[in-house]
């Protein structure tokens, strides 16, 4: 009588963890201890879950802010000379040459100004153009770095 009592309530209980954890799904673990039961429960479950991620919002770029303007021009915006510039973060630690190596990256992407595309990701940073640019065109960040190109000031 208790293997009658146990068994369905452990097989509901295993539905249960099973759909409420649909951020484990996929990484195999759960998937093969699951009886065929759960593993349609899970399925179903996954469906719901995976909604298109929004675009992450450009950050403000503060142009009075501490930053370190380079000096080595690469070839961006429609092929044109740019210049990265290095915002100071408090944990940033990117040299020019590593910021320019990100937006050489993107203009190889992304050689037209055009406003309003999803954002791209080069390494671990998330860069887009700037839908009205006054000195920067394109901003770049991740955790820690904050940069972005401009066309050279003369």
């Amino acid at each position: 009588m208790t293997v009658k009592i146990l068994l369905p309530a452990l097989v509901t209980c295993l539905a249960l963890v099973t759909a409420c954890s649909t951020a484990v799904v996929g990484s195999g673990t759960q998937a093969a201890t699951t009886t065929t039961t759960t593993t349609a429960t899970t399925s179903s479950t996954t469906e719901e879950a995976d909604p298109t991620p929004e675009p992450v919002p450009l950050p403000t770029i503060d142009e009075g802010a501490p930053a370190q303007y380079c000096d080595d021009a690469f070839p961006g915006a429609l092929g044109k000379p740019m210049l990265a510039v290095v915002v100071e973060t408090p944990s940033g630690r990117l040299t020019c040459d590593q910021a320019a190596a990100v937006l050489v990256d993107y203009y190889a992407e992304r050689r037209d100004p055009t406003a309003g595309r999803p954002p791209l990701v080069i390494g671990t940073m998330t860069c887009n153009q700037v839908p009205e640019p006054a000195l920067p065109q394109v901003v770049c960040a991740d955790d820690d770095n904050l940069i972005y190109s401009m066309w050279p000031q003369t």
